[in-house]
């Protein structure tokens, strides 16, 4: 028993001086790169200095009040942190106005706050199959709100997926996305039987037809093939995710055929250099600029990431490669590679199919809105209009990716505190023996 209790004590010390560590490297990169954007003499001023204090002290500070609220994967929340950091970092270099990060960096305080929201609702309501009938017709609602005439809905740049509030705007197909994977998740779990998931799969169709008529491919795709991923995971019923799969292919072909702006995407995305000045531009001046970035980037405030249209959101990656260079590019990447393998194994250690449905749907779905945005700026994929999960600019993605990495965060907690009752179970039972 003394022996048990003292590995079990050397594993928790090592794991938090990992983290330890880990926080270290993410508070000191934080603190260098703000400071050098706030020493350049043609962009020197007061708010990058404040942020190279503010942001490693919230850093810090946001790490440590979630380890001692929750027995958190500190690692994922670290990261998280850092990927929001990396988005101020690059739109405090790269954007003409200091409003552009300083707005940022309201989202992102919002956004702290969700995620300890998000944490809070998964450790503390239980029975989600009954709510999930409320919250698909909130679900429903809230993705039809585009609809609504002006000023509250309308259409913005080429797609109907925006609300407006006065000031304050939105986009809803990106707070739905926890939401569409909770209620899958309370559907697909405890034997995940196509007649009982077929609701569940409707509702999901449903979702995605409302997508398609406000022209929002980006969160169509997300929402579609993360109801696969997970289908599959809960069933492994691999004819019919086969199947679902075809389907939605040849729903892509049916799109493509019946509509011309779809037929002008795959036509750039094929070839940008035959409109390399109008509707090729965004793809050759993103190529153009990765390519100058080289291995090491051209430097924080060099090169020209504003000739990219969009490149504070769509195109940060390009700006990120363009400045930073190749290597840290990957490094970016492997950013959200290190998030998805612990998600996956806060997934695998779950105690409920629905807590484990849950987390891998959480980071099935940013997976596959940073492998389509990177893709899209490197012109593997088609351009699709997604945000670089936690680094583009924007409120909504930004809320709402904190608020998904609450509730994982949760799930995370609520596995250590189970971990914990088993040692201590163990620890009662060689009692009894001895």
């Amino acid at each position: 028993m003394r022996t048990q209790k003292k590995v079990e004590k050397m594993r928790r010390a090592l794991m938090r001086s990992n983290t330890r560590l880990l926080l270290t490297a993410v508070v000191i990169f934080q603190a260098l790169a703000m400071l050098l954007i706030a020493l350049k003499p043609e962009t020197a001023s007061l708010q990058p200095l404040i942020f190279a204090a503010a942001i490693p002290l919230t850093t810090i500070l946001v790490t440590n009040l979630m380890g001692r609220i929750w027995p958190v994967d500190r690692a994922i929340l670290i990261l998280v942190l850092l990927l929001a950091s990396v988005g101020l970092i690059a739109l405090s270099d790269v954007c003409r106005s200091e409003e552009t990060p300083r707005s940022q960096a309201i989202f992102a305080l919002v956004g702290v706050v969700a995620m300890f929201i998000g944490a809070g609702l998964i450790r503390g309501l239980s029975d989600w199959k009954k709510r999930a009938p409320l919250m698909m017709a909130l679900c429903a609602l809230a993705l039809l709100t585009p609809w609504l005439p002006a000023p509250i809905g309308g259409w913005y740049e080429g797609a109907r997926n925006w609300i407006h509030l006065g000031p304050i705007s939105g986009q809803p197909s990106e707070f739905m996305k926890p939401v569409l994977i909770v209620i899958l998740a309370a559907g697909f779990s405890n034997r995940a039987r196509f007649a009982r998931c077929l609701p569940y799969i409707a509702f999901a169709a449903l979702c995605c037809g409302i997508l398609l008529s406000e022209r929002d491919l980006g969160a169509l795709l997300l929402y579609f093939l993360t109801t696969v991923l997970m289908y599959y995971v809960a069933s492994s019923n691999g004819a019919l995710c086969a199947a679902g799969l075809g389907m939605g292919a040849g729903a892509a072909v049916i799109a493509y055929n019946a509509m011309p702006y779809v037929q002008d995407r795959v036509a750039i995305w094929k070839n940008p250099w035959s409109d390399p000045l109008d509707a090729g531009y965004q793809i050759v001046r993103a190529l153009a600029a990765i390519g100058s970035g080289g291995l090491f980037g051209m430097g924080l405030g060099l090169g020209m990431p504003r000739s990219v249209p969009l490149y504070h959101s769509d195109f940060i990656f390009t700006s990120i490669a363009e400045e930073f260079g190749l290597i840290f590019s990957i490094a970016l990447m492997a950013v959200y590679v290190l998030i998805i393998m612990r998600g996956l194994i806060v997934a695998m250690n779950a105690r409920t199919s629905f807590h484990s449905i849950t987390a891998f749907g959480l980071v099935a779905i940013m997976g596959l809105q940073a492998l389509l945005i990177i893709g899209g700026n490197t012109k593997l994929l088609p351009l699709t209009g997604v945000t670089l999960p936690l680094v583009s600019y924007g409120g909504s993605s930004l809320v709402s990716c904190f608020f998904s990495m609450g509730v994982l965060l949760g799930i995370s907690s609520m596995n250590a505190e189970d971990e914990a009752r088993d040692i201590e179970k163990i620890a009662l039972q060689e009692e009894v023996r001895l």
